[in-house]
C-alpha cells in the first residue's frame, strides 16, 4: 500500500489503460465472487488510482473532476463492476474531504489508502445524544464495495435536537469498519462483481465530528469544503456525484462497442457464408451507437468542466445543478441505446456466459437503474426550469 500518491492527470489515465488487460481477464472471476477479488484491490491501490480526488494535503492527487470521469471510464471498458466500484472509492475520496478536518483525520490519519462507501437507504434513524448520534440496531443497502472498504457512511434522517431546532434533517455518518456487519444479500443480474450489499448495524456511537448536513453538501458549504482551497471540494453533491456513476456507462459501452467491431470482422451469416462487416446494417449500427456515445461523453464531461468552473467564478448554481441531473441522465440512456444497438446486431453467440458483450450489456442496464438516472425525473426537472415552475429536485 502506498502512503503518498501524487500523480499527473496523464499519469492516471495511463495506469487506469495498464490495468484494463488483467480486469478484462478477471471479470468472470469478479461476477462469480460478486465482490472485487483481492488481487483487484490491491492493483487499484498500488496504481494510486483510488487517491485521485483525495486532497493533496493528505497526500492524494487532487485531479480534476474530468480525470476522475475519464479513469473510470477506461476501467469500465475492461470490467464494470471494476469500474463501477473504484468510481465509488474514488467519489467517496472526494466526499470525505467535505467532513470535519478531524473526521479526515480518523479516516486517512494513520491510513492515507483508506476508502470508503456509502448507503442513502436504510434506517431506523438514530437519536442525538451527548456528543453525537446513537444507532441502536439499524440496516442499510447498496452500499458498493462495502466488502475492500474502511469505513462506510451511512445517511439518516435525524430528529431536530431540540423544539426550537426546526424540521428533520438529513445527515450522513461516517463509520469505521469492525463496527457494522456486512450482509449476503447481493445477488443480480447485473453488476455483480461490485458487492453492493448491506450492513448492519447495533449499538453504535458516531461523534458529533464524524457528522456532515446532506444540505451543507448539497450547498456546498461543508467544513471541509472550507478547508481545502481546491473549488472542487465546493462543489454541490447532486451536481457532481452522478458523474462518478455515469462514468462506468460510458466506459462499458465504449467496451462493448469495441467488443462488438473485433466480433464483426469475423463474422459470417450462418446461413449463406456472406461476412457480416459487407452488411450495410452493420455500417449504420456501430456509425449510430458510436455517434450515441459521443454524445454522452460530450454532456458528462462538460458537466464536470462547468459546476468546477462555476464554483471558482461564486456563481449561482442552480442551473448547473439541474442541467448536469439531465445530462447525466440522458448520457446514460445514450450510452445504454449504444450498446441496445450493438448486442441486438451480435447474432445468438453473443449470449455465451464468456461473451464480454452480454456481460456489457447486463452491466449498462445496471448502471441505468440508479435512482440517480431516474430518466423521466431528471428530463422534467429542465423543464419544469425551462418553464418556470421549481425543478422538485431535493435530490
Amino acid at each position: 500500500m502506498t502512503t503518498a500518491t501524487t500523480i499527473t492527470s496523464a499519469d492516471a489515465v495511463a495506469r487506469a489503460q495498464d490495468l484494463a488487460p488483467l480486469l478484462a481477464e478477471r471479470a468472470e472471476k469478479t461476477e462469480d465472487l460478486r465482490h472485487l477479488p483481492d488481487e483487484t484491490m490491491a492493483d487499484l491501490l498500488d496504481s494510486g488510482l483510488l487517491r485521485i480526488s483525495q486532497p493533496m494535503h493528505w497526500g492524494g492527487s487532487e485531479l480534476p473532476l474530468t480525470t476522475h470521469v475519464e479513469v473510470v471510464e477506461e476501467l469500465g471498458r475492461a470490467c464494470g463492476a471494476t469500474a463501477w466500484t473504484a468510481g465509488v472509492y474514488i467519489s467517496h475520496n472526494w466526499n470525505l474531504s467535505l467532513f470535519s478536518l478531524q473526521a479526515q483525520h480518523d479516516v486517512w490519519g494513520s491510513n492515507p489508502d483508506a476508502v470508503a462507501c456509502t448507503s442513502a437507504v436504510g434506517g431506523p434513524s438514530p437519536s442525538w445524544v451527548d456528543g453525537g448520534v446513537h444507532i441502536t440496531e439499524g440496516k442499510w443497502t447498496f452500499l458498493s464495495g462495502v466488502h475492500h472498504a474502511d469505513w462506510i457512511v451511512v445517511n439518516a434522517v435525524l430528529p431536530p435536537r431540540s423544539d426550537e431546532d426546526g424540521a428533520p434533517s438529513m445527515i450522513s455518518l461516517l463509520v469505521p469498519k469492525g463496527d457494522y456487519e456486512i450482509l449476503d444479500d447481493w445477488h443480480t443480474a447485473a453488476l455483480r462483481g461490485t458487492g453492493t450489499s448491506g450492513v448492519r448495524l447495533e449499538n453504535v456511537f458516531v461523534p458529533e465530528h464524524r457528522l456532515l448536513n446532506f444540505s451543507d453538501q448539497q450547498a456546498g458549504t461543508t467544513p471541509g469544503g472550507k478547508f481545502h482551497t481546491n473549488p472542487m471540494y465546493r462543489a454541490p453533491l447532486d451536481a457532481t456525484w452522478p458523474a462518478y456513476l455515469a462514468a462506468p456507462a460510458l466506459g462499458v459501452a465504449r467496451g462493448a462497442l469495441d467488443a462488438w467491431v473485433d466480433r464483426t470482422i469475423k463474422r459470417r451469416n450462418a446461413y449463406t457464408g456472406a461476412p457480416i462487416v459487407e452488411q450495410p446494417i452493420s455500417h449504420f449500427k456501430i456509425g449510430e451507437a458510436t455517434a450515441r456515445l459521443d454524445a454522452a461523453r460530450l454532456l458528462i464531461y462538460r458537466a464536470m468542466d462547468a459546476v468546477t468552473e462555476q464554483v471558482d467564478a461564486g456563481t449561482d448554481l442552480g442551473f448547473i445543478r439541474v442541467r448536469n441531473r439531465r445530462d447525466f441522465s440522458f448520457a446514460v440512456r445514450q450510452a445504454v441505446e449504444a450498446v441496445e444497438d450493438v448486442f441486438l446486431a451480435s447474432g445468438a453467440s453473443s449470449l455465451s456466459t464468456g461473451s464480454s458483450i452480454q456481460r456489457h450489456w447486463r452491466d449498462i442496464h445496471g448502471v441505468a437503474q440508479h435512482a440517480m438516472f431516474d430518466y423521466e425525473r431528471s428530463i422534467s426537472a429542465w423543464g419544469r426550469r425551462a418553464l418556470g415552475v421549481t425543478d422538485g429536485l431535493d435530490f
